[in-house]
């Protein structure tokens, strides 16, 4: 294997990465798309829709969003999301690893 094809493609994947974490953060902040993301919390009114006037700051992607995921719990996940959606996760990282492990 060349480490010059290894360096190629560790690169394309990285940038794909950061610009659907980019893609992501910018869209989740437009008004338009809050019954898309937020579509619970806007259907029990704990939601607080924000205005609808032009904003550069919500052009601008974020990392936030990043560390509250990664340190949220399964139960935070089931009352926000359901469960399911635990499920999901829980089969999904059963799956990575397995993966690993098997390698």
């Amino acid at each position: 294997m060349e480490f010059s094809a290894l360096l190629t493609s560790a690169g394309i994947n990285i940038a794909v990465c950061v610009l659907f974490l980019s893609l992501y953060s910018v869209l989740r902040k437009q008004p338009h798309n809050f019954s898309v993301y937020f579509g619970r919390r806007l259907a029990e009114e704990k939601f607080q829709r924000q205005d609808d006037y032009f904003s550069f700051e919500r052009l601008l992607p974020t990392a936030g969003w990043i560390v509250k995921a990664y340190w949220c719990t399964e139960e935070e996940i089931r009352q926000v999301a359901g469960l399911d959606s635990v499920v999901f996760l829980r089969l999904f990282i059963f799956r990575f690893f397995s993966s690993i492990l098997m390698h």
